[in-house]
């Protein structure tokens, strides 16, 4: 038997072959290899364009693991690969056995798809027992959904177009996300086969009126095209970017969210027409069915988040004013008697001087029965801002305590400290220049201070109770004693 005749024999023998003679490396292929993968024209079939990818990994095989060079060497060869062609590229269990004739020694493959076997049971890896894999998958996937969170889920979504694409036997699977109203779309996940080019860098913020044909259909639920070359020339748009894409079969499903279309999963094949099955339909419709109502749970804690959010928020501007003088933005009394308590408690535990101020503004009724109240509160105001300004200690608090009158505490403040910033609220508080001419002492406004200071660790002449029964009470009747020494005084000074 001649080289050619043997040629001859192989390429009609009914079932999809790649062969070659041992003394040569070009490959051929059977008409029924050539049918299987979508080869309509014999002459272009490229034996160069046989490529071998590993399933799990996508990693093109070495040489060394080449089904072929594993033949010649007298190795076994059973096992599945990804199989890609100029034309289709297929996930395939590869058998290889050594065929000998008078003239050439001949490398056989057997390239069975993943239909191969389909009613077989007894075989691990039968489609049956695939389609039952598969659906547990999309169980697990579904049961991990459910609970997932925004960081979970990019992780999840990539294992589902994973197990689809992979079951499915397609080029590519992917996510695309609407944007701006429906007037952008994005890709935001994709998985690709081995050996394929993945698209998801170039395919961001699309205009969606840049594919109007595939946008009638999506919107409607399904988009599934077996051949693209039929396209009719109302969709000469799409069939020109699936063409530079090499894609010659799409299917897509839409993903809705609160009522609207919030995107579409998709697949597409390369290289070669394909007419989609049921069951591709079916599955890449419950996955999508999965994402959308995962992302409409999303959606809804996140609604709730935000409600709780705004609530806490809401809540926290209560406390605030509860907590705050209406007139002055100062703290009010009720925040004053609850801090006072604590900073006493906490200076003493800490062996810490504390200090109060008790600050009276001079002849203040006198200054609103003349200028009036407008003016009375514009004046409390400025006061209020100047005594803020007039303390520097993060711990600080300047409330105000009644009427005209306000008051600051000032934890880890010794008495000399206290006597100058006394001083200097005074001064700023002069500096202000507000006219006052019903003042009996000065005709700008002026203010009085009491000073009371407490240091649990010294005896000094200005505590006014030593020992370790000091509570506020006590602390703020010794202010106002002082306050009131300063105003007998003569006003516009301070007193311990």
């Amino acid at each position: 038997m001649k080289k050619h005749e043997a040629l001859s024999i192989f390429r009609q023998i009914p079932s999809s072959i790649l062969f070659k003679c041992t003394d040569s490396s070009e490959v051929y292929a059977s008409q029924y290899f050539e049918k299987s993968f979508g080869i309509i024209d014999a002459k272009a079939f490229e034996s160069r364009a046989i490529t071998f990818f590993d399933q799990k990994s996508k990693r093109e095989v070495a040489v060394g693991e080449n089904p072929f060079f594993l033949v010649e060497t007298g190795l076994q060869v059973a096992d599945y690969f990804r199989l890609q062609t100029s034309s289709r590229t297929m996930n395939c269990f590869v058998e290889g056995e050594f065929v000998y004739t008078p003239t050439c020694d001949w490398v056989v493959l057997h390239i069975k798809t993943d239909i191969t076997g389909l009613l077989d049971l007894s075989k691990k890896d039968s489609q049956v027992n695939k389609h039952i894999t598969f659906n547990q998958l999309l169980t697990n996937f579904s049961s991990k959904l459910i609970n997932a969170d925004v960081n979970d889920l990019d992780s999840i979504i990539d294992q589902a177009l994973a197990a689809f694409g992979t079951f499915c036997d397609v080029d590519r699977c992917y996510l695309f996300e609407f944007l701006e109203g429906g007037e952008l779309m994005s890709n935001t996940h994709e998985w690709v086969a081995a050996g394929v080019t993945p698209y998801i860098d170039e395919l961001q913020n699309m205009p969606a009126n840049s594919l109007p044909f595939f946008m009638s259909h999506i919107t409607n639920g399904l988009f599934k095209v077996d051949d693209v070359s039929t396209l009719p020339e109302s969709a000469s748009l799409e069939k020109a970017v699936f063409e530079e894409q090499r894609i010659y079969s799409i299917l897509c499903s839409r993903i809705m969210v609160e009522g609207t279309i919030y995107g579409f999963i998709g697949c597409d094949i390369i290289g070669a027409p394909y007419s989609w099955k049921a069951f591709d339909i079916e599955y890449l419709r419950r996955i999508g069915e999965m994402l959308g109502n995962t992302l409409q749970n999303l959606h809804n804690r996140k609604a709730l988040q935000k409600m709780q959010i705004e609530l806490l928020e809401a809540n926290k501007q209560l406390e605030r004013l509860a907590n705050m003088d209406g007139l002055t933005g100062l703290a009010n009394r009720r925040l004053f008697d609850a801090t006072i308590k604590d900073d006493i408690v906490r200076c003493k535990e800490a062996d810490l001087p504390i200090s109060l101020l008790l600050i009276d503004v001079d002849y203040f009724k006198q200054y609103n029965d003349y200028y009036g109240h407008v003016a009375g509160d514009n004046v409390l105001k400025r006061v209020a801002e100047t005594l803020s300004n007039s303390c520097l200690g993060n711990d600080d608090l300047v409330a105000r305590y009644g009427g005209e009158e306000f008051i600051i505490i000032l934890p880890g403040t010794d008495s000399d400290a206290l006597e100058c910033i006394a001083a200097r609220v005074l001064r700023n508080v002069s500096q202000l220049s507000i006219a006052h001419q019903k003042s009996k002492i000065k005709d700008i406004l002026t203010v009085s201070i009491g000073m009371a200071c407490f240091n649990s660790g010294k005896s000094t002449k200005q505590n006014s109770v030593e020992n370790e029964c000091y509570n506020a009470t006590s602390f703020i009747e010794d202010v106002d004693s002082a306050l009131y020494r300063a105003k007998n005084s003569g006003r516009n000074r301070t007193s311990f």
